[in-house]
């Protein structure tokens, strides 16, 4: 499974509605100007007193006090993200149909690159896709770093023992799969005896580099396979540090001391489709809820789960309601299936 950051396949649906990265109605209640209709001309030939941000024809010509509300709400999320934001044309939060045509979709680009560069950010297409009314574009916004610097983010990885958390790094950060006998999990070890048992004891560290075009920059040693972290780090726009704890029991007081000593701004929960929710995976997850680290779940193996209990995904959800608000995103992925 190659690491990438971004996804080009038009095939493959957003796991958030697109509909939360619309423009924020937040600065269009003051705003004057003309609101489009689905044809993209003013409604009855008049200017009306109000425009909708929320419609998808915001960006298409916006004016001058628009544009200024646009420009603040950007900045807004971009700093609510930590440097970088998910954008998307062509849909809009006010119920109409998804998609732009060819000449509003050019026009709305255009306008957002303006804002981009008004921010000192980068505008990079994720993917394009066909909706009902026609076009829609994600993109992904960063903000611009200087060549000294980066953007981290921390990511600590818990779950039960033998979810895959070690071999499932060993993959993202060194670009190859496993071999189905700890080939990749081998990369991150640091004891002899975690090599024999393959099960990790301490607590492990490894990086993910992105360029500004959201490329990764991992290239591993052609002879012994390591990382230079300094190479990665100075060719890095944004740097994912990923924090390899401890899934058995034995090794709780090792995971809890990596949880509150690093400081992660992510907790990747891994549940392995063919155990379940067993052993640490709650204790894990109250542990993340009781330092309010944001958690997103990720099911390994599944092409050793049955069909009908992979496709029963709304039951894995429900065992984290008593824990969690709001249910947590999952992400399914093999590596027989190169998924």
């Amino acid at each position: 499974m190659a690491a990438t950051e971004t996804s080009v396949s038009p095939a493959v649906e957003s796991v958030v509605p697109a509909c939360m990265f619309a423009p924020d109605p937040g600065c269009a209640e003051d705003s004057p100007g003309a609101e489009y209709s689905d044809a993209g001309d003013n409604q009855n030939g008049e200017a009306e007193d109000h425009l909708d941000l929320t419609s998808k024809f915001a960006l298409v010509s916006p004016t001058g006090e628009q544009y200024e509300c646009l420009q603040k709400q950007l900045r807004e999320r971009i700093e609510e993200g930590c440097g970088e934001t998910i954008y998307v044309v062509g849909v809009g939060t006010d119920g109409g149909d998804y998609g732009l045509d060819e000449r509003d979709m050019e026009a709305s680009v255009a306008t957002v690159q303006s804002l981009c560069e008004q921010v000192d950010a980068d505008l990079i297409l994720l993917r394009e896709r066909t909706e009902t009314a026609g076009h829609v574009h994600d993109y992904l916004i960063r903000r611009r770093v200087g060549e000294a610097d980066f953007l981290e983010v921390r990511v600590a990885v818990v779950g039960n023992v033998d979810a895959g958390k070690s071999t499932l790094l060993g993959v993202l950060t060194h670009g190859e799969l496993d071999n189905g006998r700890g080939f990749a999990r081998q990369k991150l070890f640091r004891h002899k005896h975690e090599m024999e048992s393959g099960r990790t004891s301490s607590v492990g560290n490894d990086i993910l580099g992105f360029d500004q075009e959201g490329q990764v920059v991992n290239k591993p040693d052609s002879h012994g396979g390591s990382l230079d972290w300094t190479k990665i780090c100075e060719r890095s726009s944004k740097v994912i540090t990923f924090i390899d704890l401890a899934g058995h029991e034995k090794y709780l007081k090792t995971t809890v001391f990596g949880m509150t000593g690093h400081l992660p701004d992510f907790c990747m929960l891994m549940v392995g489709s063919n155990a379940g929710i067993i052993g640490m995976t709650k204790e894990h997850l109250g542990l993340a809820l009781a330092l309010n680290v944001p958690v997103f779940v990720v099911v390994t193996k599944i092409d050793m789960c049955p069909a009908n209990i992979l496709q029963g995904n709304e039951n894995l959800s429900s065992c984290y309601r008593s824990f969690i608000n709001s249910i947590c995103g999952i992400v399914l992925i093999s590596n027989n299936l190169q998924n």
